[in-house]
């Protein structure tokens, strides 16, 4: 019994193309194809890029040989691609590469399958194989209607299955294909590295804070953001800190509502040393070797502990820095009763003294702080840059509420047609429960000189004089400069 063709929409239901196996394999035509190795290393810099290098083994035959290399990055810089050998032998020779993008859906599928001979499998309802059809499948269009041309029939947009054979050229996914010629015979390693985006990471510090004290337990966590499109299993995973110079390229925009995946349990600090993640050098730039196999999830954020302390010697710093006096200076100017926060910021020396003394990579840092009851609570965030060995670190984290100091303008004397002398009093305030050195900074300005003080100042740097004031809680202290 013939069946006829009919119109019934789009009714792909499974497109049985295959690539590949769980090893290699030989294939008519001297095409070898390779599943993935284990052996990955994957270098990933903060700026939106990575380099994968992969071990592939493949049996070669003399002469030419297409080799099929899958799963690779979707976001793969073709113009980057190494091809090396290991020493086994004859070196064979790689003469042409061709990188595949695949195809991102059915009717993708199809327009690649467009010419070529399929078989359909028409449905079945009583559970058993359906009638197949042989044929050349033709006019496939981006919307996934086609038709199959067999010897005596045009089927247009028929319903079934359509069963491509698995040595199609037809992929879905990228792949890279590569033209060796060998002088033998035999297994043979084939190295694969190429840069591609769609992979950084980005380091995240968690600083915890106790009461009044003088040392603090900071922890550095890397986040590592994958949008290439594939997984890295079992990596051997570096993170690279710097910025290299290469090619100009857009940034790649995370997705919405990408999953997160906490790669490895925190594990408890012990000390500085042990829980450290060594940094090596790597040309200009700074390498972090994680100690342990790593995979790195498609479409994932995978955080990974770099190093930690529990006790890096830090120094409270409360500041206020005064309003300018002169209007036109580009400040708001001193206002009469004008109340001003001191800032907390804390300082460290990143040197083995500290408990640190490795190079630190540029993040954002998180403070904590165990309230009375013994819980932690947020105090305040700052930017931390790139930081060498025995380089200082200064951290601004939040405003003081019970730190402040009021400004007002007492009296101004016209000295004569060009000189004005202004008098200003600083009140400072106290009400922590503690002592504290507090710290007043004033910038200098051109054509003005300061000619009389209640309290000492120093130069801070070539642009600013501070004033250092220990103060007692609950005290206010009231000074008066000229």
């Amino acid at each position: 019994m013939e069946r006829n063709a009919k119109v019934l929409g789009f009714g792909l239901m499974a497109l049985g193309i295959g690539f590949g196996s769980c090893g290699c394999t030989k294939a008519a035509g001297q095409e070898i194809v390779s599943s993935r190795s284990r052996a990955i290393d994957l270098s990933v810099y903060k700026e939106d890029f990575a380099m994968v290098s992969e071990k592939r083994p493949f049996d070669l035959v003399k002469g030419n040989t297409h080799l099929i290399i899958d799963e690779v990055s979707k976001q793969m810089d073709p113009n980057s691609v190494l091809f090396d050998w290991q020493k086994e032998g004859d070196m064979p020779q790689v003469t042409a590469s061709t990188y595949d993008l695949g195809v991102p859906n059915g009717a993708g599928l199809l327009k690649r399958l467009n010419g070529q001979q399929v078989d359909l499998i028409w449905p079945s309802t009583d559970g058993k194989p359906g009638e197949t059809l042989t044929g050349k499948l033709e006019a496939a269009d981006e919307g996934g209607t086609f038709a199959l041309r067999t010897k005596d029939k045009l089927y247009v947009n028929p319903t079934g299955t359509i069963v491509a054979p698995s040595a199609s050229t037809t992929s879905s996914l990228p792949r890279l294909s590569v033209e060796v010629e060998s002088n033998s015979e035999g297994k043979k390693t084939m190295e694969v590295s190429y840069l591609t985006r769609g992979m950084s990471w980005s380091a995240d510090y968690v600083a915890k804070l106790e009461p009044d004290a003088t040392r603090a337990e900071l922890e550095c966590w890397a986040t590592v953001t994958n949008l290439t499109g594939i997984p890295f299993p079992t990596s051997n995973l570096t993170l690279v800190a710097g910025s290299p110079n290469r090619s100009v390229a857009t940034r790649t925009p995370m997705k919405f509502g990408i999953e997160q995946q906490v790669a490895g349990a925190k594990a408890e600090l012990a000390d500085a040393k042990k829980q450290r993640m060594e940094s090596t050098p790597l040309g200009e730039l700074v390498a972090y070797k994680v100690p342990s196999r790593t995979t790195i999830g498609a479409d994932q954020m995978n955080r990974v502990n770099i190093f930690g302390s529990r006790s890096v010697a830090i120094k409270r710093d409360y500041s206020l820095r005064l309003a300018s006096p002169y209007p036109w200076q580009g400040d708001e100017g001193v206002v009469a009763g004008r109340h001003k926060a001191a800032t907390l910021s804390i300082s460290f020396v990143n040197d083995e003294s500290s408990n640190l003394g490795m190079p630190l990579p540029s993040g954002n840092v998180r403070a904590y702080e165990r309230d009375a009851s013994g819980q932690q609570r947020f105090t305040g965030a700052a930017t931390l840059g790139d930081i060498a060995k025995k380089e200082h670190v200064h951290l601004t984290l939040t405003d003081v509420f019970d730190v402040y100091g009021e400004q007002r303008s007492v009296r101004t004397d016209q000295v004569d047609k060009h000189l004005i002398r202004k008098t200003f009093e600083l009140v400072l305030h106290n009400e922590k429960a503690i002592p504290i050195d507090l710290r007043v900074v004033q910038d200098k300005y051109d054509n003005s000189k300061l000619v009389n003080e209640s309290v000492k100042s120093s130069p801070l740097n070539s642009a600013q004089v501070q004033w250092t004031i220990h103060m007692e809680p609950g005290a206010e202290n009231s000074d008066v400069c000229r």
